[in-house]
């Protein structure tokens, strides 16, 4: 298993669901046997996201009915970068093949203390980390995705 991969045996979701708390979607498999992931919320906008953070989630959305993604979840997470130093990623994504990735959004520029967040949590945690910072609409209106 690659450094970073996370990959979780069907007991350890199945307790993380349990202590969660969360719906599930049955469907996908892991060793010919169904395992249950948590329902993506992404198809509404969550209520604290912004216009970025909300495109962002439908083009995730749309990966995930397609099968390009498993799953995927709005600031699922916080990781604590040091003593009252913590960081809560947009964006927690599971791939097809269950590897864990984290996507953070800005709508064109990072200040420096998120550049400084984001290069420091990924430097910590087994996940791979990237930036997607959406492109104005008079340079396409896309977005430039780079790996941290």
């Amino acid at each position: 298993m690659a450094a970073n991969t996370l990959r979780w045996t069907e007991e350890q979701l199945a307790a993380h669901q349990k202590r969660t708390a969360e719906p599930a979607r049955a469907g996908v498999t892991e060793g010919g046997q169904a395992v249950a992931l948590p329902v993506s919320t992404g198809a509404l906008r969550e209520p604290d996201m912004n216009k970025t953070e909300a495109e962002y989630a439908q083009m995730l959305e749309a990966r995930r009915v397609s099968g390009e993604i498993l799953w995927w979840a709005y600031e699922a997470m916080t990781l604590k970068l040091a003593d009252n130093t913590r960081y809560t990623p947009d964006f927690l994504v599971m791939l097809a093949d269950g590897a864990l990735e984290v996507h953070e959004t800005k709508g064109g520029f990072i200040r420096e203390d998120g550049w400084l967040k984001l290069k420091v949590a990924a430097g910590m945690f087994p996940f791979r980390f990237f930036l997607c910072q959406k492109q104005a609409k008079k340079a396409g209106g896309g977005w430039t995705i780079r790996r941290v």
